[in-house]
């Protein structure tokens, strides 16, 4: 008898690092729920996310497709229409199709005959619409972050729960630490029965109870931490201490031998940076002058981006709780992932944007499928976002399309091969006359290479894995470089069907 299509359950974060979780070496971050979840299944220590920003990564994680294939090259972009998505290939394969919180396929910017994901006019989308939405039959989405972000169905839900004389009430934070998205931390008065981790949680547990456990179900869901601003419910008890918490790892002057633009980031200078195209650099936005930032605001907008994460976790727990509860854990392959990671001070930066250092791109991937592979083990073989769909529609009976440029991972779940790839590939295009960059990450070596540009980067993995000497113009690493460009050119070309035009202009 042929055994029945696993359930496939993607759960995101936003800008979360690998060290905030207690699988991946935190001692000072409590996360006992993805820690069990770890255990139960398969860790992977190295691997990447395909863009250092949220819609070009979400993009490739549910397609499989690298980001010039896709084209959702940036913030503020549509994935396009004919782009298929898993949800695209398994609801026509029976399979019951939702989506929950974050998804940020579409610019919030767009009206809302434009796009679905729209931080104006909810009340004239919402919560009325549903669906279908890039292939999911339903949806509850939940748009922006923190106090900036109650928007979307998760906006017309807390309407309907607080008057809005209360709600603004509630909604306010105050600043503790640090200037504007740089070390900073806001107490913040909502609610945690009101706060979108829980409703986030509470709406995917409302989808699983009402499910018919007879049908597989492709269940997305999208937390919106732990994203910046690092805003704390006053009633959140359990904290990171700010005194457990290292400062960012930053030498004075490593920045010297890097780009200009990395300079530039942290002196504030952004704005004026002849990268700046004819928006701010995402990731970004305007540009604060981190210098600035004192180490005891340093240490506390860190412990604060750590709280919200052990928040995402109780929360998590509960939907795992969930799936125990309905006999559905057996056969639902479990995907735990995030978009990116965040600088959070290393190396003198902080959030995200055209900086390929490991904090932001090496990202946290945890796998669990019992009735398809043993857990209880750690993978130290390279593995990318764009592995994830093909590896879900393997497991789901398909063979992965030639339009996907990841690999199906299941041979290495198994254990029946020890690496699916060489190579990782992460593309950032700021803007594509102005700001452009492919990196190629090996097992001991990254390469950054600039369109356009003589200057690039290139760092020894093995000998400096804190990325702190550029060795692009080292004559003792003249051969990897020509190597690794030559490599990097392989994989890139066969992809590139949507890459934006003019991109040396």
């Amino acid at each position: 008898m042929k055994p029945a299509p696993p359930s496939v359950l993607i759960i995101t974060t936003d800008q979360q690092r690998t060290d905030s979780l207690g699988c991946y070496g935190s001692r000072f971050v409590h996360t006992p729920h993805l820690d069990r979840l770890a255990h139960e299944g398969v860790v992977f220590d190295r691997a990447y996310c395909a863009n250092p920003v949220c819609t070009p990564s979400r993009a490739t994680i549910f397609s499989g497709q690298s980001v010039s294939r896709h084209g959702a090259w940036n913030v503020g972009l549509n994935v396009p229409d004919d782009v298929p998505l898993l949800s695209h290939r398994l609801g026509p394969a029976g399979y019951r199709t939702h989506y929950v919180g974050k998804a940020h396929f579409q610019s919030f910017g767009a009206t809302p005959e434009q796009s679905a994901e729209t931080l104006h006019g909810w009340e004239r989308r919402y919560p009325q619409w549903t669906g279908p939405y890039y292939g999911f039959e339903t949806v509850e989405l939940a748009l922006g972050h923190t106090a900036w972000g109650l928007a979307g169905h998760y906006g017309a839900w807390i309407r309907s729960q607080v008057p809005a004389a209360e709600l603004a009430r509630l909604n306010a934070i105050t600043r503790r630490a640090g200037q504007s998205f740089g070390g900073e931390a806001y107490d913040w008065n909502l609610p945690l029965r009101l706060h979108n981790s829980v409703w986030t949680a509470e709406r995917t547990i409302a989808f699983l109870e009402g499910h018919d456990a007879g049908r597989p179900f492709l269940l997305g869901v999208g937390f919106e931490d732990p994203h910046h601003p690092h805003c704390v419910p006053l009633e959140l008890g359990e904290r990171v201490d700010p005194a457990a918490v290292p400062l960012p790892d930053f030498t004075e002057g490593e920045l010297d031998d890097k780009p200009p633009h990395f300079l530039e980031a942290r002196c504030g200078q952004l704005e004026t940076s002849s990268v700046r195209g004819a928006f701010a650099v995402a990731g970004q936005g305007g540009g604060a002058d981190y210098r600035q930032v004192t180490g005891p605001d340093a240490r506390l907008g860190r412990a604060y981006y750590y709280t919200m994460i052990q928040l995402i976790d109780r929360q998590v727990g509960r939907i795992l709780d969930c799936l125990d509860r309905r006999g559905l854990a057996e056969n639902t392959l479990v995907v735990f992932t995030t978009d990116h990671g965040e600088l959070l001070g290393d190396h003198g930066l902080w959030m995200k944007g055209p900086f390929h250092y490991e904090p932001l791109v090496r990202v946290p991937l945890i796998v669990r499928w019992p009735a398809g592979f043993r857990g209880e083990r750690r993978i130290p073989a390279l593995i990318s976002h764009t592995d994830i769909a093909p590896t879900a529609l393997a497991a789901a009976g398909q063979e992965p399309p030639a339009d996907v440029d990841g690999t199906d991972a299941l041979p290495l779940l198994r254990g029946e091969t020890d690496r699916i790839r060489d190579a990782a590939l992460i593309e950032c295009i700021d803007d594509p006359r102005h700001l452009r960059l492919k990196t190629l990450v090996t097992d001991t070596r990254k390469l950054t290479w600039y369109a356009g540009r003589r200057d690039g980067e290139l760092y020894d993995l093995e000998d400096d894995p804190r990325e702190k000497r550029n060795r692009w113009d080292d004559p003792r690493y003249a051969a990897d470089k020509a190597t690794l460009l030559g490599r990097l050119l392989d994989m890139t070309e066969p992809r590139e069907r949507r890459a934006p035009r003019d991109c040396y202009a």
